[in-house]
């Protein structure tokens, strides 16, 4: 049709993205998704989004890869790693010292490889301090922690569609959230 992601549509047509946007939202129980251009831009956009500013703090566990700490220096904010538990998870316990002593309003977890941590004890102390969960979920499509799918316990969950993902789309990514405001704001990024 020539008609590409969701800018030359007739009016009041639905188009392609649109529909895979709500599937996605359903499937993943979530009210709203967006569809952008990568799940490193998913994370970029959702940091912006909760407002992170040049300069910021926002922690991050340290087993990861190069797009995570990446969308935070993206964002120009500063990267604050997260010790790793040998079971490659984050370490709660650092987490909770640097929640309590970093200053970050934000912690952009990484879901390494299909390792999930407790993300009921993650949400548990970044609730206590008012640090908003981003939860990067390449690695996690369709895995749950406690019946709960990963990239639904944090304000906003991140997914690739890149070659080797879970859905497979040669490049994308998509952002969920049930936020309208961060949403919209995603929106406007």
């Amino acid at each position: 049709t020539g008609r590409l992601h969701r800018y030359n549509l007739a009016e009041g047509e639905l188009g392609e993205v649109a529909h895979l946007e709500q599937e996605f939202a359903a499937a993943m129980g979530a009210k709203y998704c967006l569809a952008v251009a990568s799940g490193g831009y998913a994370m970029g956009c959702a940091l912006r989004a909760l407002g992170v500013k040049p300069g910021d703090k926002v922690l991050t566990n340290a087993f990861t890869l190069a797009p995570v700490p990446g969308a935070i220096a993206h964002a120009g904010a500063e990267p604050i790693l997260v010790e790793t538990t040998a079971d490659y998870t984050t370490d709660l316990a650092d987490l909770k010292l640097k929640v309590e002593t970093s200053g970050a309003k934000v912690f952009l977890i990484s879901h390494m490889r299909g390792h999930i941590t407790n993300m009921q004890a993650v949400r548990e102390i970044c609730d206590a301090q008012g640090v908003a969960v981003v939860e990067d979920c390449a690695h996690t499509m369709g895995a749950a922690w406690d019946g709960r799918f990963t990239g639904t316990w944090g304000k906003i969950g991140c997914f690739s569609t890149q070659t080797y993902k879970h859905i497979n789309s040669g490049e994308g990514g998509l952002l969920v959230t049930d936020d309208p405001d961060v949403c919209a704001q995603a929106i406007l990024f």
